[in-house]
């Protein structure tokens, strides 16, 4: 929701439509590894048999 927000963007047209690129602050941009998962044991049966699917 954007009310009671300022926010800078980037208008432009493209392809006979305008766009709207808005600008991130520094406090709304995550880092990336926060959003991994958690890691998780995989035993060999299970990745042979992925491999398997994904084989041509």
């Amino acid at each position: 929701m954007w009310c009671g927000r300022e926010r800078l963007g980037l208008l432009r047209v493209g392809d006979d439509v305008l766009v709207l690129h808005a600008t991130r602050r520094p406090g709304e941009i995550r880092v990336p590894t926060q959003l991994l998962p958690p890691p998780a044991e995989v035993c060999h049966v299970e990745i042979a048999g992925a491999l398997a699917l994904w084989a041509p």
